[in-house]
């Protein structure tokens, strides 16, 4: 049988409070979740991102007391997932370093999903265009409930169009192409790398991800000649067992 996967509430964390109320560390990451939540239920990004939430393996061995906090703090991306449909967690501090590092550049957010991002740029004032293609049969949500107006396309050929647009009307640069967790079970990211390449046009393209692990395609990871922005990960943070971060591909 299947163990039904738990999910975080407020009322949890609250009672977790109660329960860790004399340790600080312990403290201090629940009320970092409980900010978090509060937020995405008004549709609005944390402040600032989460600590490293998980403790190591020798932290609870010496303090066993703390498993089930640990326990709790580990599901916290499912919850992202199943309430909020939010595979990656941007927070207000990223997006305003996100808006500098544009320069007042346009931005198009491949495979968007719920536009989390994209809806805090614009508020911003950031000439930020999501695109998806709604289709979200087979996800772990399957029910896109989107933060702002998101164009219903394939990132392909938003992508080639853009290019297109761009070797016609030259005046201008090309939008930042921006894709954030992509499905490690196709080459979407790579095929985009390669077109991006193969129009002679200078580019940038932002990628959210874990090198080699849970996201984007091995042929992705294998192929690009990756940076990571001081500037973009400065509060982009990873806060669970999942290493991921900002990298510029080239």
């Amino acid at each position: 049988m299947t163990r039904e996967k738990k999910l975080l509430t407020i009322d949890r964390l609250q009672s977790l409070e109660k329960h860790y109320q004399k340790q600080p560390k312990a403290l201090k990451r629940l009320q970092a979740v409980k900010l978090t939540l509060t937020a995405l239920k008004q549709k609005q990004l944390p402040q600032k991102p989460l600590p490293q939430l998980l403790f190591s393996k020798r932290q609870l061995e010496r303090d066993p007391a703390l498993l089930p906090l640990d326990e709790a703090m580990s599901e916290l991306r499912e919850t992202l997932i199943q309430t909020y449909g939010i595979w990656f967690l941007p927070n207000q501090a990223f997006v305003a370093d996100l808006k500098a590092y544009l320069n007042g550049r346009a931005v198009i957010e491949l495979c968007a999903g719920n536009a989390v991002l994209s809806a805090a740029l614009q508020e911003l004032g950031v000439d930020a265009q999501p695109v998806d293609n709604l289709d979200w049969q087979g996800q772990d949500n399957e029910r896109p409930k989107p933060w702002t107006a998101v164009t219903q396309a394939d990132a392909f050929s938003t992508v080639t169009k853009a290019i297109a647009f761009k070797k016609q009307f030259p005046t201008g640069d090309l939008p930042l192409f921006l894709m954030a967790w992509s499905p490690n079970e196709n080459e979407l990211d790579w095929k985009i790398l390669k077109v991006l390449r193969a129009s002679g046009l200078s580019f940038d393209f932002v990628v959210i991800g874990e090198k080699n692990q849970a996201t984007n395609s091995k042929r992705f990871w294998q192929q690009a000649e990756l940076t990571k922005p001081i500037e973009l990960n400065a509060h982009y943070q990873a806060f669970d067992a999942f290493q991921d971060a900002v990298y510029q591909a080239h």
